[in-house]
């Protein structure tokens, strides 16, 4: 997949998600989200960042551990995910979760490059993950199935899950950056 793709993408999930989960839903095939869409936005992010802090070696590092932070998350929410849905076979249901989850972070991941706005970082990122939270539960009802009671619990559990997993990737990365930005 291009760049050309990679911000189409960006652009279908933040402009127009309920229409995007519908085209995702059904033309899923050969794409691996966290190659092809998840690990490209989350780099290219990173590598805005770069200018805000005035020494190339500590921006590389910083850069290179919020990749690292943010995949992490991204690895953990998935596993925490597919083990609260419970379902007979977690593998059936591993791949829909990452799909939501990796198309539903673009808000928070977009939001990172203003961590450098002082106080007004908390707005961007409050805005960031009310925004995911909204992409995800369309998402969610989306890829696994109607809206019934069972999804609507799980919907809410793993908002719940996505919103402390990003509270708490946003004060670690904050903090990285105070860090580094202090030399």
């Amino acid at each position: 997949m291009g760049l050309k793709w990679i911000f189409t993408t960006m652009f279908s999930v933040l402009l127009r998600p309920d229409a995007f989960w519908k085209d995702v839903r059904t033309n899923l095939q050969g794409v691996n989200v966290m190659r092809d869409y998840a690990a490209p936005v989350i780099a290219i992010v990173q590598l805005c960042k770069l200018p805000f802090i005035g020494i190339p070696r500590m921006a590389m590092l910083l850069s290179i551990i919020c990749f690292t932070v943010d995949v992490a998350v991204l690895y953990l929410l998935s596993g925490v995910i597919v083990s609260l849905a419970g379902s007979e076979s977690p593998e059936s249901i591993q791949n829909d979760v990452m799909t939501v989850l990796c198309y539903s972070l673009t808000p928070v991941w977009i939001a990172e490059p203003f961590l450098f706005t002082g106080a007004w970082r908390w707005l961007f990122m409050a805005v960031a993950l009310f925004y995911t939270l909204f992409i995800s539960r369309l998402g969610i009802l989306a890829m696994l199935g109607v809206e019934n009671s069972r999804i609507e619990a799980f919907s809410r559990k793993s908002g719940f899950l996505v919103a402390m997993a990003i509270m708490i990737s946003f004060t670690l990365i904050n903090g990285l950056i105070r860090f580094f930005t202090s030399f």
